[in-house]
């Protein structure tokens, strides 16, 4: 995952694939596994969301979550930043059947039965591996039928929602 975040030095770009991390400075760029960097782990209670990581050198990387924002704070510098909403559209579908694209949760539905939406409108969020997914409307269409509930397990190709698909009117 690639995050950008904004330093008293100028844009600094993270990207984080696994393990491995490499960070982009100006001209310069770094590359180490956390493996190597991390001596302990303390992670807070639940009632206190912020979560800490002793580096090597002694000095303690500070992160905390919110909803779609990452806060990192180390040796003197705090950079703050957006996730991206990861968005799952049938571009090209045509069936009336919404099905998830993988195994989660549902953690928001965005609609209600006979609720007409434009091409793109998010229906639903699922959460799948602490990320949420927007799943939106492939063509404008009227909600017929919901099948899951907020908080609801649902597997890979599990219908979600029935849509009626809307014909736009020719003139």
């Amino acid at each position: 995952m690639d995050y950008l975040f904004e330093t008293k030095s100028g844009p600094a770009s993270v990207y984080v694939s696994g393990l491995s991390v490499r960070v982009r400075l100006g001209m310069e760029s770094f590359s180490f596994q956390l493996n190597d960097l991390v001596k302990e782990k303390t992670i807070s209670s639940n009632t206190i969301p912020l979560q800490s990581v002793q580096m090597n050198d002694g000095s303690v990387l500070q992160f905390l979550k919110v909803r779609n924002e990452l806060f990192l704070h180390w040796k003197g510098e705090t950079w703050s930043g957006k996730l991206a909403e990861r968005q799952y559209e049938g571009g090209a579908q045509t069936s009336p059947e919404i099905k998830s694209p993988m195994p989660g949760k549902v953690v928001q539905i965005s609609t209600e039965v006979g609720k007409e939406h434009k091409q793109g409108e998010t229906l639903l969020i699922l959460e799948a591996m602490k990320m949420e997914n927007a799943v939106k409307t492939p063509y404008q269409c009227r909600v017929e039928e919901i099948r899951k509930s907020q908080g609801d397990l649902v597997q890979q190709d599990e219908v979600l929602i029935i849509l009626h698909r809307i014909e736009p009117e020719k003139t």
